[in-house]
């Protein structure tokens, strides 16, 4: 199959399923702190022993590569952990996780990463590549998170697709509200304490001529922490299960609205809009 004259080989890319890698991190109190004040909360003095903010793991046992082996978006090169995908641009598309136990301060996480699957779809803005790679996180050689990633890879947005499509919020009362401004600095926070140097969250001229994006696109992980955070504050306990689809990129310099409702089980469902985007992100968190 071509796409803009590039040959993308299904068999080719399906001879990723399966592999593997193993890193190693600590959930130590500098990243605690770090990651605190990345997401406009108090970075106190956090102690070892104590419990880890939720969604810090998606900063635990980054891809580390040396610089020359990035590729132009400053990702690291196709090809290595991830299958040589012929198009240009990669998004975080979603995510369903588990959590067994929840990560303290100081814990030293064993992640183990796997391919576990590689498709072709036609989408309404052209061909379509989904890899699902799988995440498991130990600590002590017991598994405390186990988490499933959809990563989408698509063609260049032309200028006349840039606009973003309007998603409406479902009309309901929310039981929780919560507004963010995400403002360039907490992007820039986010993707140094993540090791994430994909030049859509800080290069305004590469992520707007580039990759065709209105600004600066707002990191899905640190949609998702907000989310799963959110929702935890209205519950005030920890979430087990959490899964998210991203709908429309967020860009900086907006305000981004968390809205909560609660499913027939209650459980809750939580979105995340803007005002000119309406939904950006779905979730559900199960307790």
């Amino acid at each position: 199959m071509k796409v803009n004259n590039v040959d993308i080989n299904i068999d080719e890319l399906k001879g990723w399923i399966g592999n593997e890698e193993v890193a190693y991190d600590e959930v130590s109190v500098s990243l605690e702190k770090r990651f605190r004040a990345t997401i406009d909360e108090d970075p106190g003095s956090p102690q070892k022993g104590e419990m880890a903010s939720s969604g810090i793991h998606w900063a635990l046992a980054p891809a580390i590569v040396k610089s020359s082996l990035l590729g132009k978006d400053s990702h690291p090169a196709k090809g290595g952990f991830l299958p040589p995908v012929p198009l240009p641009r990669r998004m975080w598309a979603g995510c369903q996780t588990k959590f067994f136990k929840p990560l303290f301060i100081g814990d030293e996480v064993k992640k183990i990463s796997s391919i576990v699957d590689v498709n072709l779809k036609d989408g309404k803005s052209g061909l379509l590549c989904f890899v699902k790679a799988k995440y498991d996180f130990y600590v002590n050689n017991e598994l405390v998170i186990e988490e499933f990633h959809d990563i989408v890879y698509r063609d260049l947005l032309k200028q006349d697709k840039s606009i973003r499509k309007v998603n409406t919020l479902p009309n309901f009362d929310p039981v929780y509200k919560e507004k963010i401004h995400t403002h360039p600095t907490m992007l820039f926070r986010y993707s140094a304490i993540t090791f994430n140097g994909h030049r859509i969250h800080y290069d305004y001229p590469y992520s707007t001529q580039e990759e065709g994006y209105q600004d600066l696109v707002f990191h899905g992980p640190l949609q998702a922490t907000l989310m799963l955070r959110a929702a935890e504050k209205y519950k005030n306990k920890k979430v087990l299960q959490f899964s998210h689809k991203g709908v429309a990129p967020v860009y900086a310099n907006e305000d981004l609205y968390i809205t909560i409702d609660h499913n027939l089980n209650g459980d809750i469902i939580c979105y995340t809009n803007t005002d000119d985007a309406g939904i950006t992100m779905k979730a559900e968190a199960f307790f």
